[in-house]
């Protein structure tokens, strides 16, 4: 019995929540829920007014869903995660990077939807990278063809996709293994 897209996003938000500030959105139809993730690390000596360095990471998840993914609706929903994740990056002197992933589930996806996806690299540096950086990152969850395809800044994104999508195929990591 193949999953709902339902099914999966509440799967997707439960395994998010771990380490993600996740919000479901009402009303705006094909975003469907957010997810943002910030890391703020410090190296010190002796006392923290003794400050080394210090960096800011941070990622902005937008869960879109839809029964078709069309090439306009890609095009619409990539524009969204863009616009809205873009808002949220401050790249002051502890910005280290900032990452924009949209998120979709669907159906069904076009041939060509997919090969934008794919084909996706929108990166910004800020002051020369002295501010940070940002990368957008697009992965798709086709459940018509029980797949994740994922642009190449978005691929380890796609593998935790995977593990979630099926839990049972998780590689086993231990002492010994056979």
């Amino acid at each position: 019995m193949p999953m709902s897209r339902e099914a999966l996003l509440t799967r997707l938000l439960n395994a998010y929540t771990a380490y993600y500030d996740v919000e479901r959105v009402e009303g705006q139809d094909p975003l469907v829920a957010t997810a943002f993730f910030h890391v703020h690390g410090v190296k010190y000596v002796l006392v923290k007014r003794a400050q080394l360095w210090a960096a800011d990471n941070n990622e902005y998840v937008y869960f879109f869903s839809c029964p078709h993914l069309t090439v306009e609706l890609y095009e619409q929903c990539l524009q969204l995660a863009y616009e809205r994740g873009s808002q949220q990056i401050n790249p002051d002197e502890n910005h280290m990077s900032s990452y924009v992933v949209a998120l979709f589930l669907c159906d069904s996806c076009d041939e060509e939807a997919r090969k934008r996806l794919k084909k996706c690299r929108i990166r910004k540096s800020f002051q020369f990278s002295l501010k940070g950086w940002m990368e957008v990152h697009t992965v798709v969850v086709d459940l018509g063809m029980d797949s994740v395809t994922a642009n190449s800044d978005g691929r380890k994104t796609a593998e935790f996709l995977k593990t979630v999508l099926h839990p049972e195929k998780r590689k086993k990591r231990g002492l010994f293994r056979k």
